[in-house]
């Protein structure tokens, strides 16, 4: 099953957003505002929740419920 992808020549969004988050992390360790302890925490959780956001079911669409196995034949 082919996943869809971004038409070419569109802006990576995501790589822009990463990226600025990794120079705001590196700036606040140098200037010492932040330790790079703190910092691996506070990105483990936004980790967590850009991965609940991401796989996040579209809009319309409904979960079903697995459907039962069938009875067994005696």
């Amino acid at each position: 099953m082919p996943s869809r992808r971004a038409p070419r020549g569109s802006f990576p969004v995501d790589l822009a957003v990463f990226l600025a988050i990794l120079a705001t992390g590196v700036i606040l360790v140098l200037v010492g505002h932040v330790s790079p302890e703190a910092l691996a925490g506070y990105a483990s959780a936004l980790a967590g929740l850009y991965a609940a956001w991401h796989h996040r079911p579209q809009a319309g669409t409904r979960r079903t419920p697995p459907e039962a196995p069938p009875a067994p034949e005696r």
